[in-house]
């Protein structure tokens, strides 16, 4: 009996085919099935992506936004790292602190000082509530009110600290602005009883004395009569002429304006200043300076020459007798500024803050007016009155006037 091998290989190889073709239908339902998986995840990871995108766009959108509000508000902001390092400082910080944000970014907070020695920032000592503090640099002392506070993520983690800064400089000028001219307002009402009660009986023993003084002309051994009736009569006057200071300082009356020639003009002020007082004019080297030549000061030539004679002698009475003494006039930009500079002792730090105050001397004698006197003078032209270093170790008093002439009804405000 013969066996068809041929048939069994046929059936096996079609066995075969059909266990491929059923791999092959598998195959190509789990790749089909594959495609839609990753066709599925394409469409999920764009939209993840997209969600991405928006955030990461909403995200810089805020940053943006956020650092121009940090740019526009007129706060300092200074950021600090968990280890006090500095991460961020805005432009008002920079102005405030007087620093570069090149200087602050990546320097310790508690390495910072300012002129005084004193800390520049708080971050060092932690959170803190609002305190008033104060700062000095190049500028000068500055006064600002202080706060730190935490940062935290979500989950309360420590992440730094912030410091706001709030430069209260110009309101607490403008605060005891307000108190100097309340002051100046008592003043006047003070002033004008006093010289309405004073006046008249002064007036009384001016005359008298003046009468005595005649009447003892002439006669035989009345010498010292005659000086003692002329020493009254100087007194009552210098004590007239402190009334009518006050009066001026609390109710100044309208400037008479005119053109001054500022050479003629530092000339008679120191004149009237060494014949009044030979003594300390005597061996002291005086220079005067002008420029522009020929330079006009525009103002009120009794009430300027008022000031300078004021300064002019302060200055003679801190030389004591030797020294240097220089008297400039020059015009920069739109003010005539008027210097008396001297070489003496200069003015004392615990003395500054209050040398325009009324009644404030460092002298032994004196009514303490001289200053302040100088300072309303400059405020009725429109002006200022600023110390600066002198010669050495002594000081300079600026008094600046404005080139063109304020409106009249600015002259007695």
């Amino acid at each position: 009996m013969m066996i068809d091998a041929s048939s069994d290989h046929a059936v096996e190889l079609k066995d075969a085919f059909s266990a491929f073709a059923l791999v092959a239908e598998k195959l190509r339902a789990a790749y089909e099935g594959l495609q839609r998986t990753a066709a599925n995840l394409d469409r999920d990871l764009a939209d993840a992506n997209a969600r991405l995108k928006a955030q990461v766009e909403e995200l810089e959108n805020l940053s943006g936004s956020l650092a121009a509000v940090l740019r526009a508000i007129p706060c300092g902001v200074v950021v600090a790292g968990c280890d006090g390092t500095i991460l961020m400082a805005n432009p008002a910080a920079e102005g405030i602190l007087e620093r570069k944000g090149t200087e602050l970014i990546g320097s310790a907070a508690a390495g910072l000082r300012d002129a005084a020695g004193r800390p520049l920032l708080l971050l060092a000592d932690g959170p803190a509530e609002v305190q008033e503090r104060v700062i000095e640099n190049g500028c000068g002392v500055r006064v600002i009110d202080d706060r730190v506070v935490p940062v935290c993520d979500a989950a309360g983690n420590h992440l730094g600290l912030v410091e706001v800064l709030n430069d209260r400089s110009e309101v607490k000028a403008l605060e005891l602005e307000v108190k100097r001219l309340d002051r100046l307002a008592e003043l006047g009402r003070v002033a004008a009883i006093i010289a309405h009660e004073m006046r008249n009986p002064l007036s009384g023993i001016r005359g008298f004395a003046g009468m005595l003084e005649r009447h003892l002309q002439g006669v035989a051994g009345a010498e010292t009569p005659r000086r003692w009736a002329r020493r009254i009569c100087e007194g009552v006057e210098r004590t007239d002429a402190i009334i009518d200071s006050v009066l001026f300082l609390a109710r100044p009356r309208p400037l008479a304006r005119a053109s001054i020639d500022a050479e003629r003009f530092l000339c008679d002020a120191f004149e009237c200043v060494a014949q009044a007082a030979p003594s300390l004019a005597r061996g002291i080297h005086v220079s005067i300076a002008v420029h522009p030549p020929g330079l006009c000061v525009p103002g009120d030539e009794t009430r300027l020459r008022q000031a300078l004679t004021n300064l002019i002698q302060n200055a003679l009475e801190a030389l004591g007798g030797a020294g240097r003494l220089e008297l400039a006039a020059r015009q920069r930009a739109r003010v005539v500024e008027l210097e008396v500079r001297d070489s003496g002792p200069g003015v004392p730090a615990e003395a500054r803050a209050r040398l325009y105050e009324p009644f404030f001397t460092t002298k032994t004698e004196g009514a303490g007016l001289g200053l302040a006197l100088v300072r309303r003078i400059a405020e009725l032209h429109g002006g200022s009155v600023e110390m600066r270093p002198g010669i050495g170790s002594g000081a300079a008093f600026v008094l600046a006037v404005p080139a063109e002439a304020l409106p009249a009804e600015a002259c007695c405000s």
